[in-house]
Parts: C-alpha cells; sequence; structure tokens
C-alpha cells in the first residue's frame, strides 16, 4: 500500500492547478423581496435589475458565489459582522451613515424615492406633503433613515415600517396607510406585478415627484482583504463599460 507521506502531499498539492487553490469565491447577502431590484429565483439564482447586473459582472470575470438571502435587517447586520471576511452585500444605499461603515466596491446603478399613493389621493411630492398622511416604508431601509431625519419633522407616529415592500403595496391598497415611501423601481414593478391581482393599473396610483436619488453598491467591510475587494470591483468596473449593463440600465426608466 502506498504510504501518504509529506513528500507525497506536497507533489499532490503542486499538482493543482493554482486557480483552484487560491479560488476567491465570495458570499452575497440579499433580500429577495426587492421588487424589481433583487429578485429571488433560485436558491443562487437572482433576478431584478441589481441581481442582473451582479450575476453577469461576476460571471463574466470568473468569479463565484453563494448567495445568503435573508430579510433586509438581519442582511444588513451580518454584513457589518463578516464573520468570513469574504461577505458582501446588495443593493446597499450609500449615505453618510453607512458611509464609514462599509467598503463601497462598486457602484451598481442608482434610482430615486418616491411617494406613491392611490388615485383620487392628493400626490404626496414633498416631505411638507408627508406631514400630512400616514407612510409606509422598509424597515430598516435607507428610505426610512429619510423619513428619520429629524430635518424633515415627521411625526414618528405616522410612519409605519414594515419587513417587505410587498406588504407596504397591501396595505396602500387596502387602505391601512396613505402613502408608501420608497424607490420608483420597487413601486413600478409592484404596480405590474401585483397590481394585476388587486385588478389595479398603473391609471390607479399618483406617483409623486422625485425625493432623493438612490446610489446602489455593492459593498462589503474592511475585514475583506484589498486583493478580494480589488478583483470584485474590477469585475464590476468593466462589466459596467459593456453593451450588456447599458441594456439592463435602460429597464429602470421603461414605466
Amino acid at each position: 500500500m502506498l504510504k501518504f507521506t509529506p513528500y507525497l502531499f506536497s507533489i499532490l498539492i503542486m499538482s493543482i492547478p493554482p486557480k483552484l487553490i487560491y479560488a476567491q469565491d465570495i458570499n452575497i447577502l440579499a433580500d429577495g423581496d426587492f421588487a424589481g431590484e433583487i429578485d429571488k429565483i433560485t436558491e443562487n439564482e437572482v433576478g431584478g435589475i441589481g441581481g442582473e447586473i451582479v450575476t453577469k459582472a461576476l460571471k463574466a470575470a470568473n468569479i463565484s458565489y453563494k448567495i445568503l438571502w435573508r430579510p433586509w435587517k438581519r442582511a444588513f447586520s451580518e454584513a457589518q459582522e463578516n464573520s468570513d471576511k469574504k461577505t458582501f452585500i446588495i443593493p446597499l444605499t450609500r449615505n453618510k451613515e453607512r458611509e464609514e461603515k462599509f467598503i463601497w466596491v462598486s457602484k451598481i446603478y442608482e434610482s430615486k424615492t418616491i411617494f406613491l399613493t392611490l388615485n383620487g389621493s392628493k400626490n404626496v411630492d414633498s416631505m411638507a406633503d408627508a406631514k400630512q398622511v400616514k407612510v409606509g416604508v422598509l424597515a430598516g431601509s435607507s428610505y426610512e433613515t429619510i423619513l428619520l431625519n429629524p430635518d424633515n419633522a415627521l411625526d414618528k407616529a405616522k410612519i409605519d415600517a414594515v419587513p417587505n415592500d410587498n406588504t407596504n403595496f397591501k396595505k396602500l391598497i387596502g387602505k391601512k396607510i396613505e402613502a408608501w415611501f420608497t424607490l420608483d423601481i420597487v413601486a413600478n414593478t409592484l404596480i405590474s406585478t401585483q397590481g394585476k391581482n388587486e385588478k389595479m393599473e398603473f391609471k390607479d396610483f399618483r406617483i409623486g415627484k422625485p425625493i432623493a436619488i438612490q446610489e446602489k453598491y455593492i459593498a462589503t467591510t474592511s475585514a475583506t482583504s484589498t486583493e478580494l475587494v480589488k478583483k470584485v470591483s474590477n469585475a464590476f468596473e468593466t462589466f459596467k463599460k459593456t453593451s450588456a449593463y447599458a441594456d439592463i440600465i435602460k429597464k429602470i426608466n421603461k414605466k
């Protein structure tokens, strides 16, 4: 019988292609309920604007990945922990409250926050308008941060934060909230999909004026090695120069 000596072990290791030994696989935290942005298709397949960009950019650069599906608040918490030192999160809005907590690897797209109301109600086009109504928002999101900003002087008792935007959409239709503060991408997607189940169309809603631009990133923390951050960043920066990326971005303003 052949003895497995240290010498034979070293020969075996040398025979393995370097790429297999030093493969820099990454984990990606995501919430599959970000309608139109990040849609869960299968356990490791992502749809939506953000999902399509991320998967195509990484595959083009031969970077393997695993999607870790989590509710948003948990995803955000685990991203900050980054216990395996190779965890990234999508899509993370860049703002001053988060600036020092993350490494902003690459901007993947941007969208606008808006207030959605039912037809027959007044448009909510500003924070001043929002003071007069009960507003639904995604808990733990950058949109909730905007609403809670003391400068906007909104009554916290009139802000209804819930774990996912499907709930906000249903509450708006059921008139349990008077306005929903979200992204234009998310609002458009849920009107197109969930609205059909309620026999409602775009004409049944009023979309307010844009409140703020949301820059969406793939991000990680300083625990991730500089080399891995650079590798992932290069993958996205290269992909953003392609026609495939341009075609995906065009979908944002189709509605």
